[in-house]
């Protein structure tokens, strides 16, 4: 067998202790072409919706998201780096703080009046917005709500407000100790808003001033959102503080930047560095810090900047879930600890499908709306000290649907704990990333799902670059994928020990779709030692036989015997049924509504579904697929009536693949069929010319498919040549894995 097959069936290197994991090397060492699927199957299927270029660029060349350094920088505004450069104490005479802040005031006004124009249409429901984060996530409408502001002139108004703070910051550290106060609190009116200067005594502060300004003192602060276009910034020079509220930006500017002291930041709902369509900045110079949030929070945002910075100490962090560094649609999310022994912990909204444990989406996560708008960018970056990490789901170097997420520990003999979909776990065309740089680590899942997995078109990456670690998961996990993902787990240096309780892992994937998974791990074979069920076993070695995921299209759940629901929607009822079809415990009443309504007028009934939503499209194809199925003769004709209709009207329709689905479980009689594979054969998206190539069996139609440069089409044509006996005439056009997988007669060789 060629070795290039094995390579993209899936992939185990041995790699000597001091091997650079650079992205050409590891390339080089992989098939080029199996590197390129996602981004093959990807273009020949719906646009990508609204995400950062560079989600698209990673899963494009995926080793290069390896490069933490790389990455950040590509991420994170320059403004905001700044912010943490050091500054040198300049002699002089005293400098009064309110000459100080002049410039700093007409800045955040120049701010302001750019924000301002951001806006689009009807300004954004703040209390809808906060109601949401009660109990969850911003809903898809209101994500997409963010999504209508001016971008760029969010970026603009953020980097203005950026480059302010900075500039006050250099300000202020070089005019240390020689910095002047009134000598009583006073307030005063500025072009940014009411300007509020405290005492070097205990003050307590009231939410409402633009800027507050504190000399030392330990004070409370009391925060609420931030919205309207409006600005809230505190400046406090030291002592042990206390802030309590709400802090987040919702197409607002906000800033603590505070420079000494043990302070708490405690919060039972939103905030610490959260915005949504705005920007809001927390940086901390010094001190043992506490911070606490409910939901969203501690660097997180949507269409906008949210950033929590601490230079220095050894700090808690503690999230109910959405947070730690997380980005939303159009949003950026950076938590930076500089230095100390840190420990972060997230918890977990309740999961629908019963997976294991609650949703974290924290510790460097992004999460997009599926089929709607991509994810954004989330970043824990961590600079040293020997830190403990614990979340539940969608965690630590993760990311969902166009979302780019990024853990960064830089140094310290780290821990790091979750469930699942988590340390280096890539979800749905998306890009999660976990870079450990050095110390004896410990990673940790309970069910699996990470450790440098790729799940359905996703790059998952765990690279740890030196010390003694030791990795443990049951399944699915250390270098393993799943639908054309890609998972690479990286260890370069130390003693190492592998822990698995199930093959799925260690290189092990199959094909789906007709075309290659990829599962890398890299190690040294001279120091690894590995573990089945705690008990030793030698090291894995590269698959050599390709292996393909089921294309089972699922049971049709048996007939209710309680009469269909009533009173509500089909895309409503098609929205309740998505994770009972997942757990098997479907709904009756609803699932005989949802057959009944496809049953009796599939057009229309079709019609009244809305596009884009994920949670609506998929149980769409089941209850389409099953309510053909077990239609009687005289509906199953009019269903095939209706679709026939939907495929006419409309060459794009979005119903096509769950018409096709369905049809290949009940097909039409041979000329309607006949008629109905002509739209489906021109459709735009490759998957549905797919299934109508299934359907229509024609060798003729699989040898020109051959031609095309879709390789999930050229994949199903080679496996239908091979069922009719049929060599290809030309393969030319064909990747070299899928014309290495098949023998001179034509046949697929298993």
């Amino acid at each position: 067998m060629h070795p290039l097959l094995w390579i993209a069936a899936g992939l185990l290197l041995a790699s000597c202790a001091t091997a650079p994991p650079e992205e050409r090397a590891l390339a080089a060492r992989v098939d080029a072409d199996a590197l390129r699927v996602i981004g093959n199957i990807l273009r020949h299927e719906e646009p990508p919706p609204p995400a950062p270029r560079l989600v698209r660029e990673l899963l494009a060349r995926p080793f290069a998201a390896i490069d933490a350094a790389w990455v950040f920088e590509r991420s994170v505004p320059a403004a905001l780096r700044k912010l943490v450069e050091p500054a040198a104490i300049q002699p002089g005479g005293p400098v009064d703080i309110r000459e100080l802040l002049e410039p700093y005031l007409a800045q955040l006004a120049e701010a302001q009046r750019v924000l301002s124009g951001a806006q689009r249409g009807a300004p954004i429901d703040a209390a809808a917005l906060l109601r949401e984060l009660e109990q969850g996530l911003p809903s898809a409408a209101r994500v997409k709500e963010a999504a209508l502001v001016d971008a760029a002139q969010i970026e603009r108004a953020t980097a203005l407000f950026l480059e302010a703070n900075a500039r006050l910051v250099q300000s202020l550290r070089a005019a240390h100790g020689r910095l002047r106060f009134p000598a009583t609190a006073q307030r005063y009116q500025s072009a940014a808003g009411t300007v509020s200067i405290g005492t070097s005594g205990s003050d307590a502060h009231a939410a409402g001033a633009a800027v507050i300004v504190d000399p030392g003192g330990d004070d409370t602060y009391e925060r609420e959102p931030v919205v309207g276009g409006a600005v809230a910034v505190i400046v406090d020079l030291g002592g042990d503080d206390r802030y309590r509220g709400s802090d987040i930006a919702i197409h607002g500017l906000a800033a603590i930047l505070d420079f000494a002291g043990d302070d708490v930041y405690e919060s039972s709902g939103p905030g610490w560095g959260a915005a949504f369509a705005g920007a809001s900045i927390l940086l901390d110079f010094a001190g043992n810090d506490v911070y606490a949030s409910g939901l969203f929070g501690q660097g997180a945002a949507a269409a906008g900047l949210g950033a929590l910075i601490d230079l220095s100490g050894s700090d808690g962090y503690r999230l109910r879930a959405a947070g730690q560094g997380l980005g939303l649609a159009g949003g950026i999310g950076l938590l930076w600890d500089r230095s100390g022994d840190d420990r972060y912990t997230a918890g977990g909204l309740r999961d629908a499908y019963d997976r294991g444990a609650g949703i974290s989406f924290a510790q460097g996560a992004a999460v997009g709306v599926r089929a709607s708008l991509g994810g954004g960018i989330g970043i824990l970056r961590d600079d040293g000290g020997n830190d403990d990490y614990v979340a539940e789901m969608f965690a630590q170097g993760t990311g969902y649907y166009y979302g780019l997420g990024l853990l960064w520990d830089r140094g310290g003999a780290d821990r790091y704990r979750a469930v699942r979909y988590a340390q280096g776990n890539g979800v749905h065309e998306a890009v999660g990333v976990l870079r450990d740089e050095a110390g004896n680590d410990r990673y940790e899942l309970t069910v699996g799902v990470g450790q440098g997995m790729g799940l359905d078109l996703a790059v998952g990456i765990l690279a740890d670059l030196g010390g003694d670690d030791r990795y443990a998961a049951p399944n699915l996990a250390q270098g393993s994928a799943t639908a054309n993902g890609i998972g690479l787990l990286l260890d370069t240096g130390g003693a190492d020990e592998w822990r698995l309780d199930q093959a799925n892992g260690w290189g092990r994937v199959d094909w789906a779709r007709g075309l290659p998974s990829l599962g890398l791990l890299l190690f040294d074979p001279a120091r690894a030692s590995f573990l089945r069920q705690d008990r030793g076993v030698p090291a894995p070695h590269a698959e050599t036989a390709i292996a393909h995921e089921a294309e089972g299209e699922g049971r049709c759940p048996p007939p209710a015997g309680l009469p269909a629901a009533a009173g509500i929607e089909l895309a409503e009822a098609l929205r309740s049924l998505g994770p009972g079809l997942v757990s098997g415990q479907v709904d009756g009443a609803v699932f005989r509504f949802a057959l009944e309504r496809l049953g009796n007028d599939v057009d229309s009934a079709l019609a009244e579904l809305p596009e884009g939503d994920f949670d609506v499209a998929w149980p769409l194809a089941a209850a389409l697929r099953c309510a053909l199925a077990g239609a009687d003769e005289a509906t199953a004709a009019g269903m095939w009536d209706g679709m026939e209709r939907v495929l006419k009207a409309r060459r794009a329709t979005p119903f096509a693949g769950p018409i096709a689905l369905a049809l290949r479980a009940r097909p039409a009689p041979a000329a309607q069929m006949e008629r109905m594979l002509g739209p489906l054969s021109a459709h735009p998206h490759c998957s549905v010319r797919v299934a109508a190539l299934s359907l229509q069996r024609s060798a003729i139609a699989a040898q020109a498919a051959l031609r095309s440069d879709c390789w999930r089409l050229q994949a199903r044509a080679l496996k239908l040549l091979a069922e009719l006996g049929v060599a290809p005439e030309n393969l030319d056009a064909v990747p070299g894995f899928l014309r290495q997988g098949f023998q001179a007669s034509g046949k697929r060789s298993e």
